[in-house]
């Protein structure tokens, strides 16, 4: 990781202050831009020179990146977000042995860019890039074409596979600061081609795709690891009001999955030890797997309710990796989370594609333009609670390279305190105590403890 004031014998919360300050010093300046600052007319050169580098230009009534219309029809919006995280830990002797000493950090989780408009009334498109690893990352890269509640929108590009709740819920919105570690079983974004439906009354949900999925941040190499797929996901909501403020949500993902070398690997990314800017979750207490197969199959069903400020959300996943020369690998996880608005908001229903969605703060203590109009107040605060449980023991799991038994189950047990200081900014702070169990070792325990900003737009 690179570094540079901000070095890692420094104490990660004087760290992690340092680079609040600079972070928010650039970013509050746009949310308390007033009416009379704002352009009323944008031309193409602007648009030009804001797209190499320039701050976005803000609307009078959201405070946020002004739709453009452009030159031959189309519109123009810019999108992005900041994730920026601190870590430190505390560990138990054989916690070190077995994964190494995890240390502390601050860095960046996301840094994302990109743009995103109508080509016409039913076509849309969306480019976003990540930065944070020092390389152009594509993100969401699509073209999309109709609506889903209109005979489907049609998709094809780079973008999330539709398969669990929690991995197609926006990390700007996710109760938590990382998605549960059996996340790990989520294929998450692959480039392909797919239909995204719901019915007429928006309470039910169908997405069916092809994917080719790398072995690369980019998925474009087609090496060990890499996969073409069938995914489809069905979604309903039987109680569905006031923008999911009553919320019963069902769901059900599958997918078919076909390794293009013979060899499936699970918990393939490259990797630090904390932070690290890819994307869908990794837990430094889970490794690689490599496993030589033809064929795997995924299985997610999911269950989230809403009841005015408190909301609950579970999800089991399932992994068959049918082996070359072995019997059938079985890999599996739940979650259950749990949270309160202490300040009576809450989490917003996407109906049309069967996620939970953003915040609407009632008393943001960051006035903008966005907020205008509400009274000034703490912002929200919500509490979480979620417990996980990986378990990647099987006793038909191939040997390692050296011929060291593999597998480890890892319980984890995380809280959390969210502080939303207006709608498109908030504070994290999560503790989680895990006990992986690995087969060599046995049993060791370790706390992480984490704070992040995170502001998009």
């Amino acid at each position: 990781m690179r570094r540079s004031a901000l070095q890692r014998g420094d104490p990660p919360v004087l760290r992690l202050c340092c680079a609040l300050a600079v972070v928010c010093g650039g970013l509050c300046a746009p949310i308390a831009v007033t009416a009379q600052e704002v352009p009323q007319t944008l031309t193409a050169d602007q648009i030009y020179f804001q797209t190499l580098g320039s701050p976005p230009v803000l609307s009078k009534e959201e405070g946020l990146p002004r739709t453009h219309d452009l030159r031959g029809g189309g519109t123009f919006r810019w999108r992005g977000r900041i994730d920026l995280d601190s870590y430190w830990t505390t560990q138990s002797q054989g916690n070190i042995f077995a994964f190494g000493e995890l240390g502390d950090v601050v860095g960046l989780r996301r840094a994302r860019i990109g743009a995103e408009g109508d080509l016409t009334n039913d076509r849309r498109y969306v480019l976003e890039i990540d930065m944070a690893t020092g390389d152009l990352v594509p993100r969401d890269v699509f073209l999309g074409f109709d609506l889903p509640n209109q005979g489907g929108e049609r998709r094809i590009g780079h973008y999330r596979e539709p398969f669990s709740l929690e991995g197609n819920t926006s990390a700007n919105y996710y109760m938590f600061m990382e998605r549960s570690p059996v996340n790990d079983l989520d294929p998450a974004r692959a480039w392909g081609i797919g239909c995204f439906c719901c019915n007429d009354e928006e309470t039910a949900t169908f997405a069916l795709g092809m994917f080719h999925n790398g072995n690369s941040p980019a998925d474009l190499e087609a090496d060990d690891g890499s996969t073409a797929a069938v995914t489809a996901r069905f979604t309903a909501a039987p109680i569905l009001e006031d923008d999911g403020r009553r919320l019963l949500h069902l769901g059900l993902a599958l997918s078919e999955r076909i390794t293009e070398t013979g060899e499936a690997v699970i918990n393939q990314y490259p990797r630090q030890q904390l932070l690290d800017p890819t994307d869908s979750t990794i837990s430094p207490f889970v490794p690689e797997y490599f496993i030589p197969s033809h064929f795997v199959q995924l299985f997610n069903p999911q269950l989230a309710t809403c009841d005015g400020p408190f909301w609950t959300q579970h999800e089991w996943y399932g992994a068959i990796i049918t082996q070359i020369g072995g019997g059938p690998v079985f890999f599996n996880g739940f979650y259950t989370s749990c949270g309160y608005f202490l300040t009576g908001e809450n989490r917003r229903y996407e109906s049309k594609t069967g996620v939970l969605g953003p915040v609407s703060v009632r008393r943001p203590f960051l006035h903008g333009a966005e907020s205008r109009g509400r009274p000034h107040g703490w912002g929200a605060w919500e509490l979480t609670a979620r417990f996980s449980y990986l378990d990647y023991f099987d006793r038909d799991l191939p040997p390692g390279p050296d011929g060291q038994n593999l597998g480890v189950r890892l319980p984890q047990a995380t809280f959390g305190v969210n502080w939303y200081l207006a709608d498109r900014m908030r504070l994290m702070f999560n503790y989680s105590y895990e006990a992986p169990d690995e087969a060599n070792v046995g049993t060791t325990e370790a706390s992480l403890y984490a704070a992040r900003l995170n502001v998009f737009f």
